[in-house]
């Protein structure tokens, strides 16, 4: 008898022991599968990186510590500066900020400016913000900085501290407020650093300062999920793909920000978020991809498909 049940223990083991080599097994090939169909949404990125904001889980990552170009998705610093002193200030988004005639005159070039600013006229800070953020306005990024710290160099210093004291400065360097380079900002007298100097920062960077404006300005995806918004007399076209209006628009994915960037040198960048309800808001930061807002699209589909929490 004890030999039967010996036996019947023996084989009960191995049934056990061969089903979790078979969960195992399936387990490995879900997560294959997801990083194949990850991997192949990023063949032409630079550098990704993909991030639960609630939970800081890292849900995929390409070169993402690696310093690059990042264009306006820049301003995101600025932006987090910038809410953060309106905030702190009395009055502080309605406060006035004269405009100087070199930012006027940038503001007007056909590649360079996005939303006309007149010179010595003043500009309330909410007003510079929604261009910013909306219409990715250099000039309008640029009198942001200045009116947070006074000049455009002590700005440039400020975001660079900002960063040490979050703890990525080695993957952040900052020289321009905007995003542009310095050879386009040196005609216009805005120097800071060589003339070829440009913003170099990280696909993670970005996503730990995409995360923090979040935190502190939750509204921020109220205008940041704008398409299109009228402002002073303007249309602000927003560039961000993945919002209602744009040619990636998918309701499911709940898309409600948050910045795009392109120069010649950085390529297409996008730094976009999103939140299904009651649940965890994701960002993914995708650098030089000329397919961004498509790939980002399917990122998202795989990872509320992938993952537990989302579902």
């Amino acid at each position: 008898m004890s030999k039967i049940k010996n036996m019947m223990v023996a084989f009960l083991a191995i049934f056990m022991l061969g089903s979790s080599f078979v969960t195992v097994s399936a387990s490995a090939d879900a997560n294959s599968n997801y990083t194949k169909a990850m991997d192949k949404y990023n063949k032409t990125s630079s550098a990704t990186y993909v991030m639960n904001m609630d939970t800081n889980q890292v849900y995929y990552q390409k070169n993402a510590t690696s310093k690059r170009a990042v264009a306006s998705t820049a301003k995101i610093m600025t932006l987090y500066l910038a809410i953060q002193k309106a905030q702190t200030t009395k009055n502080g988004w309605n406060q006035k900020v004269k405009i100087s005639p070199s930012l006027a005159r940038m503001s007007r070039h056909h590649s360079l400016g996005s939303y006309v600013l007149k010179a010595n006229k003043k500009y309330t800070v909410r007003n510079l913000y929604k261009a910013s953020l909306i219409a990715s306005s250099n000039s309008a990024t640029i009198a942001l900085g200045q009116w947070v710290s006074g000049t455009n160099n002590k700005f440039i210093k400020k975001m660079n501290s900002q960063v040490k004291a979050w703890g990525i400065a080695s993957q952040a360097r900052f020289v321009s407020s905007s995003g542009l380079e310095n050879a386009d900002l040196y005609p216009y007298y805005i120097r800071y650093g060589s003339h070829y100097d440009y913003n170099r920062v990280s696909a993670k960077a970005l996503a730990v300062i995409a995360s923090h404006l979040l935190k502190l300005y939750p509204a921020i995806v109220n205008d940041a999920k704008m398409y299109r918004y009228h402002q002073s007399g303007q249309t602000l076209k927003n560039a961000n793909e993945l919002l209602a209006g744009g040619l990636r628009y998918d309701a499911a994915l709940h898309v409600d920000g948050l910045k795009t960037g392109y120069t010649p040198l950085a390529g297409n960048c996008l730094v976009s978020t999103s939140q299904l309800p009651n649940k965890n808001r994701v960002i993914i930061v995708s650098l030089h991809d000329k397919f961004n807002a498509y790939d980002q699209s399917r990122m998202y589909k795989m990872i509320y498909k992938t993952f537990p929490e989302f579902k």
